[in-house]
């Protein structure tokens, strides 16, 4: 018995306390539902304010207790920033390249109501800016006359909190540099900018689907599972009962 006793404890603990890890590179990755996953972007008066909205399949890249089974997600995100953009060359021409940064705020990704994880915090984040907001934060690309895109920020060694991540499914401990990426696909109306070329046309809203991935070096590990925590809790208090037993004898 007491072999058997010591077994099962060692590995309870065992479990509970081994957190999968994984080589430096992307850990997670969403995709639209029946492109109902939907960006804006919308310049009011020097105002350039993201929207991210809809349902997506989220996907932990990382061993977690979900394996690579897709979770459906309730996905948000609100970004602004008053910096001015340019284009690669001047005038924009079509095809151009534009990019603006500096932009601030929060993303999420919480498991839906009909999901394997209701209510959980799948993945979510902060965009910061340091000193210089137009090389920091989260930053927009897009090309005139297109309906491509993509929106994203990324950790540096200047601005380490570029973006910053939690999950109640990975650890970030460690994880200096992150990364978050959505890339746009099938934008309405084609992207242009004002005369200046230094922000998005004033008053146009521009509807995006997207796709998104996550990286981080190195990249978070699986976090043990809350069922898991509590049965490590069991072990330990059954442990503890155990030695008083044995101490009052």
């Amino acid at each position: 018995m007491k072999i058997a006793r010591t077994i099962f404890l060692s590995a309870v603990v065992g479990l509970a306390l081994t957190a999968t890890t994984a080589t430096a590179g992307t850990f997670a990755s969403t995709g639209p539902i029946d492109g109902s996953a939907t960006f804006t972007i919308m310049n009011n008066s020097g105002t350039v304010t993201i929207n991210g909205y809809g349902n997506d399949n989220f996907t932990f890249l990382v061993p977690t207790v979900f394996g690579s089974t897709p979770i459906l997600a309730t996905f948000t995100l609100t970004a602004t920033a008053t910096s001015l953009g340019a284009c690669n060359t001047s005038g924009c021409p079509t095809g151009d390249g534009f990019t603006e940064q500096g932009f601030t705020g929060t993303f999420s990704y919480i498991g839906a109501a009909a999901s394997i994880a209701p209510g959980a915090d799948l993945l979510s984040g902060t965009f910061h800016v340091n000193g210089t907001p137009v090389n920091s934060g989260g930053k927009l690309t897009d090309t005139i006359d297109g309906t491509g895109g993509a929106f994203g920020a990324t950790a540096t060694s200047t601005n380490l909190d570029g973006v910053v991540m939690t999950s109640d499914f990975l650890n970030f401990a460690g994880v200096l540099l992150q990364t978050s990426s959505w890339t746009f696909s099938g934008g309405k109306p084609a992207f242009e900018v004002n005369a200046a070329g230094t922000l998005p046309t004033d008053g146009v809203s521009y509807f995006k689907s997207n796709v998104a991935t996550f990286s981080g070096e190195p990249s978070p590990s699986g976090a043990p599972e809350p069922a898991t925590m509590a049965m490590l809790g069991s072990a330990l208090v059954g442990l503890g009962l155990i030695g008083r037993k044995r101490f009052s004898r």
